[in-house]
C-alpha cells in the first residue's frame, strides 16, 4: 500500500519534462557509484536480501563488487534510497564540495529537492533510507577508478559515513529536522577530482516509479564516458542475466528479468528516452538490446513514434532572454508557471521603463527568484487579480526554501571563518580552481590569491560567488569576471 501511495503521489507531481540533449546537460553525478550501480533497482526486497556479490571484467582484468547490510536496516539499499543518494551528491557538488565530504541540508529540503511530497510517509522512508545507506559495506575490489592516478583500486566504504540530526519533535524526521551528512571518503575524492558524469535532473525527478528512475541511473552511466564532453552511445548491447546483476536483482532466470524490468522499459519509451527495447537469443545467451531516442539526429529523422509534451510557453520565453533551458525549466518546476509568468512581464516592463541591465539572462533569473521585494514595480504595472492565489502559494514554497538555505549558508560561514585568514583564502581558491581553474590563467589565480591574502578580498566572499555561480550555472559569467578584475 505504502509503494501505491508513492506512485500515486509521483504522478501527481509529474511535470511534462522530455530527455535533454545530451550536449545540452548542466548536472552531473559521480561518475563511480553511477557506472557500479550501487543500489539495487527493484522498489521492494525480501528481508533476508542482505547481501549481493558481483564479479566483471574491467580492462579485462577480473574485479568484484559487494554489498553487505543489516537485515534490521531493511536489507540492502534499494528503492528510494537512490533518490536520495543521488540528490546527496548533486547537493554536496552545489555546496562547492567541500574537502570535509559534509552536506548541509534538512529533512525538508531533500524531499523537495527529491520531488517528494511534505507528509510523514515521505520523512519516515528518508529516515529509512539514510540509515540504510549509513549501515549498508561496499567493497569495490579493482574496480574503482582513481580518477587523480588513473588507475583501478580497491575500496570500502559506506556510501554514508555520518550522519548527525537535529530533530525538533520527537526522534522521527520532519520538516524542522536539520541535517549534516558526511560522505564517503572514496566519493568524495572522485567528486572533488571531477570524475563525473552528466545527469539530466529535471528527467529523473519527472518519472513516476523509483524502478524507473534507478534503471534509468544505471542505464545512463553506462552511455556516458565519464567525462564533461564525452559524447553519448546510441546504442547500449550487454547479456540479460549479466544486466540482471549489474542491477542487482536476484532473479537470473531470463523471462523472469524481463518482467520484473517491463514496467520501466515501458515508461521509458513512452517518455521518449529510449525508441526500444528488444532481445536477441535464448536462455541464457539472451543479449538486450536499448536504443537511446534522445539523441540529436545526424540524417532526417523518421517521424516520431511517440507524442511528447513541449515545455510550458514561458520556458521558451525565458530562453529567449538568454537563461539556460535547464535553468528554466527548474525556475518553472520550482517557482510554478503563473509565477514566473507574472515576474517575467514585470521583468519586460522594468525594460521598457528604461531599466539597465548588465546582462538580462542574470536580472530575469534573480527577479524571479527574489523575494524580498528587491525590485520595485515599475510604474504602471499591475498583477493580474487571478494569479494572486497561485503566487502567494509559490511564494510561501520559495520563502520557506530561501529562510532554510540563509540557516545553512550561516552555518556554512561561521565553519569557514573559524579557519585562520591563510587557510580561507586557500580554501577559496581551491574552490575557484574546482569550478573554473580551466577557463582562467594560473596568473589570474595568483593575482586572486595575493589580494585575498593582503585583505583586499574577502575569502568567504569569492567562496561563496563561485559555489553560487556554479549552483545557478554561472560559471562562464564567474570566470569572465575574474579574467576582467585579476587578468592581465
Amino acid at each position: 500500500m505504502l509503494l501505491r501511495r508513492q506512485v500515486l503521489a509521483r504522478s501527481q507531481k509529474q511535470k511534462s519534462v522530455t530527455p535533454t540533449p545530451p550536449s545540452q546537460l548542466d548536472r552531473f553525478d559521480e561518475a563511480n557509484s553511477a557506472r557500479l550501480g550501487l543500489i539495487c533497482v527493484q522498489e521492494r526486497i525480501p528481508e533476508d536480501y542482505t547481501r549481493w556479490d558481483i564479479e566483471f571484467l574491467v580492462d579485462d582484468r577480473p574485479s568484484r563488487l559487494t554489498c553487505i547490510s543489516p537485515g534490521e536496516y531493511g536489507g540492502v539499499p534499494h528503492g528510494l534510497d537512490g533518490d536520495f543518494a543521488t540528490i546527496l551528491n548533486v547537493m554536496y557538488l552545489e555546496q562547492g564540495a567541500p574537502e570535509s565530504g559534509i552536506v548541509h541540508t534538512t529533512a525538508y529540503q531533500m524531499l523537495q529537492r527529491a520531488g517528494f511530497p511534505d507528509s510523514g510517509q515521505y520523512y519516515q522512508s528518508l529516515q529509512e533510507s539514510l540509515d540504510r545507506l549509513k549501515a549498508a559495506t561496499y567493497t569495490a575490489s579493482e574496480s574503482w577508478r582513481d580518477h587523480k592516478r588513473q588507475r583501478w583500486t580497491t575500496v570500502k566504504f559506506n556510501i554514508i559515513e555520518r550522519i548527525t540530526a537535529e530533530t525538533q519533535d520527537g526522534l522521527g524526521f520532519g520538516s524542522g529536522t536539520t541535517l549534516k551528512i558526511q560522505l564517503a571518503r572514496p566519493v568524495v575524492e572522485s567528486i572533488r577530482e571531477k570524475y563525473l558524469k552528466p545527469l539530466d535532473m529535471s528527467f529523473v525527478l519527472s518519472l513516476k516509479r523509483s524502478l524507473t528512475r534507478s534503471l534509468y541511473r544505471v542505464l545512463d552511466a553506462h552511455r556516458y564516458q565519464p567525462s564533461m564532453t564525452a559524447e553519448a552511445a546510441a546504442e547500449f548491447r550487454i547479456n540479460l542475466q549479466q544486466w540482471a546483476r549489474e542491477c542487482k536483482l536476484r532473479e537470473t532466470v531470463p523471462a523472469r528479468i524481463k518482467r520484473n524490468l517491463e514496467s520501466a522499459h515501458k515508461e521509458l519509451v513512452e517518455r521518449g528516452y529510449l525508441t526500444s527495447v528488444e532481445y536477441e537469443g535464448s536462455r541464457a545467451d539472451t543479449v538486450i538490446i536499448y536504443t537511446f531516442g534522445d539523441l540529436p539526429a545526424t540524417t532526417p529523422a523518421p517521424e516520431p513514434v511517440i507524442e511528447v509534451v513541449p515545455d510550458a510557453p514561458v520556458t521558451d520565453a525565458l530562453r529567449r532572454y538568454g537563461v539556460a533551458p535547464t535553468v528554466a525549466r527548474n525556475l518553472v518546476s520550482e517557482f510554478g508557471e503563473s509565477l514566473v509568468t507574472q515576474r517575467l512581464e514585470k521583468f519586460e516592463a522594468m525594460l521598457k521603463s528604461g531599466y539597465q541591465a548588465r546582462k538580462k539572462s542574470a536580472l530575469l533569473v534573480d527577479i524571479i527568484r527574489d523575494q524580498g521585494g528587491k525590485y520595485a514595480d515599475p510604474e504602471g504595472y499591475q498583477v493580474e487579480p487571478q494569479r494572486s492565489e497561485a503566487n502567494l502559494q509559490a511564494a510561501t514554497v520559495a520563502k520557506r526554501m530561501e529562510a532554510e538555505e540563509a540557516q545553512l549558508n550561516h552555518r556554512l560561514q561561521e565553519e569557514f571563518r573559524l579557519l585562520d585568514h591563510s587557510e580561507q583564502a586557500a580554501r577559496a581558491l581551491t574552490q575557484v580552481r574546482m569550478f573554473v581553474g580551466r577557463e582562467v590563467s594560473e596568473r589570474t589565480l595568483k593575482t586572486l590569491l595575493s589580494a585575498m591574502t593582503s585583505e583586499q578580498v574577502e575569502p568567504y566572499e569569492v567562496y561563496r560567488a563561485v559555489t553560487r555561480a556554479a549552483s545557478e550555472l554561472r560559471l562562464a559569467d564567474f570566470a569572465h569576471e575574474l579574467r576582467y578584475a585579476y587578468g592581465d
